[in-house]
């Protein structure tokens, strides 16, 4: 069985696409964090409007454990959520950070520190550096053929 492909990043719609022609190509499963939360609240704003910020955290995060167990999968997730439930991504899972292509609402100084909070939840980094997919698939190939976990 291959471990998960945990995709984590800032570029929803581009890691969106990555984790699906990664899927395709290694015929695993691909499953998106945030559609599924939102799936499984059904309407989260409603939701939160409704019901009490506590309620919704703990969903999302019973969601994600859900999602940790999987196998065989490539995982989309937002690094807010990821941050928030790391430790779920410990063990059976390779985590991929993407850093995005358009850093312009994120200044170095705050990159930077994202980037050192991941250190040791991440075993590759990868830089979106031409916002092309199958750029970034070919990186994340060679890292994990040269085995830079």
């Amino acid at each position: 069985m291959k471990p998960n492909l945990v995709i984590i990043g800032f570029e929803k719609e581009f890691n969106k696409k990555l984790c699906i022609y990664l899927a395709d190509k290694l015929d695993m499963f691909f499953v998106d964090v945030k559609e599924l939360i939102e799936y499984d609240l059904v309407n989260s704003k409603e939701a939160l409007l409704r019901c009490v910020k506590e309620y919704i955290e703990k969903e999302e995060r019973k969601t994600v454990r859900n999602v940790s167990e999987y196998e065989n999968s490539v995982v989309n997730i937002p690094y807010d959520i990821f941050v928030t439930n790391r430790d779920f991504f410990k063990a059976g899972n390779i985590n991929i950070f993407i850093k995005p292509f358009k850093a312009d609402d994120i200044d170095d100084i705050v990159m930077q520190d994202r980037i050192a909070l991941l250190k040791n939840d991440c075993h590759i980094f990868i830089e979106n550096s031409e916002n092309n997919i199958e750029k970034c698939y070919n990186l994340i190939m060679s890292k994990l053929k040269g085995d830079n976990r």
